[in-house]
């Protein structure tokens, strides 16, 4: 494609720089997010998922990108932009905080794992994720006969938080974050082609 006259007299456009901008922020995250992705004990992957979120968060996440690169799309030219970091702001504000879900910390508050709280899955207390974790090698015996995994299998109280609660939420998050980070990867390099 040839390039805009005005394009290479002004140089990058403000799409361009916003962009160009993300970059870091979005290869730090993706970095964080394979680390928590990895780890076996979700519990402590949740609260680490929560401790990267919400700083995030407290600073508004992608919503002043967003609301630039909105401003600046023109003829639909970075729609996928926009709906990716749409995407991103909403898996941002459900794994953030909030004084009635997992992650009850209030703004700038360091998340600790006294201050998550897991629960309220098929007749467990809501407690907080230190209890969990301190409670592991009991949960791990603690069978659930009234339920089964796979038509077979006895359940412990264990797999309900670690693998059912916070394994269910960390997958839906990790994997949905980095899904976006992709597309917006891959559509950063197309961008850069185009010019």
């Amino acid at each position: 494609m040839k390039k805009n006259f005005f394009a290479q007299l002004w140089g990058p456009c403000g799409a361009e720089i916003i962009i160009d901008g993300l970059q870091p922020k979005l290869q730090d995250l993706e970095v964080e997010i394979k680390m928590i992705g990895a780890m076996e004990n979700k519990v402590e992957a949740l609260v680490g998922l929560f401790k990267v979120i919400s700083p995030l968060q407290d600073q508004g996440g992608f919503s002043e990108e967003l609301w630039e690169l909105k401003r600046k799309n023109r003829r639909g030219k970075y729609n996928v932009e926009v709906e990716a970091l749409g995407s991103l702001q909403a898996y941002i504000r459900n794994a953030g905080r909030s004084p009635y879900g997992m992650n009850r910390t209030v703004k700038g508050e360091e998340v600790t794992a006294e201050k998550v709280f897991l629960g309220n899955v098929y007749g467990l207390w809501t407690c907080s994720a230190a209890y969990w974790l301190k409670e592991r090698p009991r949960l791990e015996k603690s069978l659930r006969h009234d339920l089964v995994r796979n038509s077979e299998e006895v359940v412990s109280d264990w797999y309900l938080i670690n693998d059912y609660q916070c394994g269910n939420f960390l997958r839906v998050h990790t994997e949905g974050i980095l899904e976006q980070i992709q597309i917006l990867k891959t559509n950063f390099k197309k961008l850069k082609n185009e010019k």
